[in-house]
């Protein structure tokens, strides 16, 4: 009975069983009765058992007759190697004769695959084998029937000490019978695979002592084995002797399983080959990898007095040469931190990729929203582009997981290994006696000059075994070597400016236009920022460029897509009594309206009249005669009565108007005519 199916031209293991099937294969440790394997069955209550998600692992049998299936995996553990052996030969032969050969190839026997996986000692006897059967070839070419050679050469071989009866060379001839000669010796390995006796065990027993054993406790075999002792004394259970447990848990059990499963993922991932990289597809300064370095073996007191063993630098390395490039130290690892050693950075280059962790200093929105692959916080449709993307460096996170992910894999991680920054600058001879205790700390300066120091033996330091080293020159010569063939990209002032002012998105009043920061709020309220040109981004939203240290100062608005737009001043909030305030607010308002009417006239060019006459000759309507003044009176004051006396002075002025506005009208009638080509 094969153990294997065809399907859709793949053949695939039969993995539902019925007991009576079960019985039929004659797997090694399983009954060979039906009566037998149910009986096996109700004692482990296959019909009960489930996978870690929930699946059973027995099922009613569709179709007549009913009754259940069970699954090969609640086999024991030799039915179920038997099994897969079974169906390792019977998929080998049925995809040899379901793949079709290369029609510029010759067909390979699949015997030759079986072959190949033998030991040494199995390859061994079939070649020997092999030869036997030359020699009766060879007397056969030589007239001699195959009969005579047969009992001649086994008389031989009796004679050298290798009893072989001619029976058995006949049987050697069946294996090769239709076989081309080049397939003999795979036909002539032996087939039988031989079987480790096991000592009794209950099976309650091996799992309970698997299941200890391998936990992250990580409790040793003897240990493990006396308390299985005392279980099984107390259930009848039969174990064998500690070191049949021992060899057990070797053999069925991969060293590597054994790894994860009491040290973790991160020590099995250890026993996987790392990858190599070459970093010499980068020029000198196109890529950097950055990352934060705490030094906690120090107690440093920085300048407002506090003092803590968690100052941390955020150091940055060329990718190529494995040069420091630069660094900066604050109190803790921090987004502010990040951006000021990427100032720094760009000072010697601006790189194109920069390889950082996926944490939440450096996934940050001010320094990289928009980037690709950035796991950290939500982005949303306000966020726009971060400070790298903006300046053009793309960034690149790595996984700090232990588990998931690999977070030595940045090249920066040996600069701060054994014997690297870390240890360089904690063993500092400057620093002798210091900095091991709250009352021995050492200054923030100090530290600051230490770490320049240390740096700069480290890039100088010669013989380095790298690519772009060799092994003989330092990181400060590699680089120097490098930008001499291609100089490095650098940024203009301006931009490098950037990275000295925060962000924030905010909207824009949908009035005026004023901006309103969140950052900074002191006693009179948040600040507010505006200009003229905010009225056109009235209610929509822009980002704003500030410097922290002096909210006072200018903000720069970007659009979201990272676009420059404008400069907006600070609108500082004046005290209620304040007359001077209020004088210079009205001075800066008159200005600002005194502008917009000179703007408003310039884009008024012709004159409303002129607009007029011009319509009225296109459309042959009349020109409406300018409305007359009224005649103004002055009211005066009579005793007894109320009357309005006629003023001569006005009445001339009404006339000299009235005179004026008809000599406008016919100057703009002649100007139309001639704007028309009249």
């Amino acid at each position: 009975m094969t153990v294997g199916r065809e399907v859709n031209g793949a053949y695939e293991l039969i993995e539902w069983w019925t007991t009576a099937d079960l019985a039929s294969l004659s797997l090694e440790g399983l009954p060979q009765s039906q009566r037998g394997v149910l009986a096996l069955a109700k004692k482990h209550c296959w019909q009960g058992r489930r996978t870690h998600s929930g699946n059973s692992l027995a099922r009613r049998r569709a179709g007549r007759g009913g009754g259940w299936e069970y699954h090969y995996s609640l086999l024991p553990l030799e039915a179920q190697q038997d099994l897969l052996h079974r169906y390792s030969h019977e998929r080998l032969a049925a995809e040899a004769r379901l793949r079709p050969a290369p029609a510029d190839t010759p067909r390979r026997n699949p015997l030759w695959e079986i072959f190949e996986r033998l030991g040494g000692n199995a390859q061994d006897t079939a070649k020997w084998r092999l030869a036997v059967l030359n020699e009766v070839e060879d007397l056969t070419r030589g007239g001699m029937n195959k009969n005579g050679a047969v009992h001649m050469v086994s008389r031989h071989w009796k004679q050298q000490g290798k009893r072989i009866s001619a029976r058995t060379l006949w049987n050697w001839f069946d294996l090769v019978a239709g076989l081309e000669r080049s397939d003999w010796l795979p036909a002539l390995a032996p087939r039988h695979v031989g079987r480790t006796k096991t000592a009794q065990c209950s099976q309650e027993a091996w799992d309970w002592y698997k299941g200890h054993y391998l936990t992250r406790k990580k409790p040793t075999h003897a240990d493990t084995y006396n308390r299985l002792k005392k279980i099984a004394d107390a259930k009848g259970w039969t174990i064998p002797t500690a070191r049949t447990l021992v060899r057990r848990m070797d053999s069925e059990v991969e060293e590597i399983t054994q790894i994860y499963c009491r040290k973790g993922a991160e020590a099995a991932a250890r026993r996987m080959p790392t990858q190599r990289r070459d970093a010499t597809v980068f020029g000198a300064g196109e890529a950097v990898n950055g990352d934060g370095l705490k030094f906690d073996r120090l107690w440093v007191r920085f300048t407002d007095g506090e003092i803590i063993n968690t100052a941390t630098a955020w150091f940055y390395q060329d990718v190529r040469t494995r040069r420091i490039l630069a660094w900066r130290l604050d109190k803790t690892e921090n987004t502010d931190l990040f951006r000021l050693a990427t100032y720094d950075l760009t000072g010697v280059c601006a790189p194109a990729h920069v390889y950082i962790d996926n944490t939440t200093v450096a996934a940050n929105k001010l320094m990289t929203a928009g980037a690709k692959g950035r796991k950290r916080f939500k982005d949303g449709p306000e966020d726009g582009l971060g400070l790298l993307l903006m300046l053009g460096m793309d960034p690149h996170f790595t996984n700090p997981d232990e588990e998931t992910g690999n977070p030595g894999a940045k090249p920066i991680e040996r600069a701060f290994g054994i014997g690297g920054l870390h240890e360089m600058v904690a063993t500092n001879p400057a620093l002798t006696d210091r900095g091991y205790s709250k009352a021995t700390a050492i200054s923030s300066d100090e530290l600051r000059a230490v770490i320049a120091h240390e740096v700069e033996r480290h890039n100088a330091k010669t013989g380095r075994r790298t690519q772009a080293c060799g092994g003989v020159l330092s990181f400060d010569q590699a680089w120097e070597a490098a930008i001499g063939d291609e100089p490095v990209r650098v940024l203009s002032d301006r931009q490098r400016r950037l990275l000295l002012l925060s962000r924030e998105v905010a909207r824009a009043d949908g009035r005026d236009g004023a901006i309103t920061l969140e950052a900074g709020q002191g006693p009179h309220g948040r600040n507010r920022y505006w200009c003229e040109h905010l009225t056109q981004w009235a209610g929509r939203k822009v980002a704003v460029h500030y410097d922290p240290e002096d909210l006072r100062s200018d903000v720069h608005i970007y659009s979201l897509d990272g676009r420059y737009l404008f400069a907006a001043e600070s609108l500082p909030t004046a005290g209620f009594n304040d007359t001077k305030s209020g004088r210079e607010w009205r001075k800066f308002k008159s200005r600002m309206m005194k502008a917009e009417k000179a703007k408003a006239d310039a884009e008024q060019r012709m004159d409303a009249l002129v607009r007029a006459s011009i319509y009225a000759d296109a459309t042959n309507q009349p020109i409406a005669e300018a409305p007359k003044k009224k005649r103004q009176t002055r009211p005066v004051v009579v005793a007894g009565h109320f009357q309005h006396v006629p003023d001569p002075a006005s009445d001339a002025g009404s006339r000299d108007d009235e005179d004026d506005d008809a000599r406008v009208l016919n100057f703009v009638k002649g100007v139309a005519k001639i704007a028309v080509g009249d």
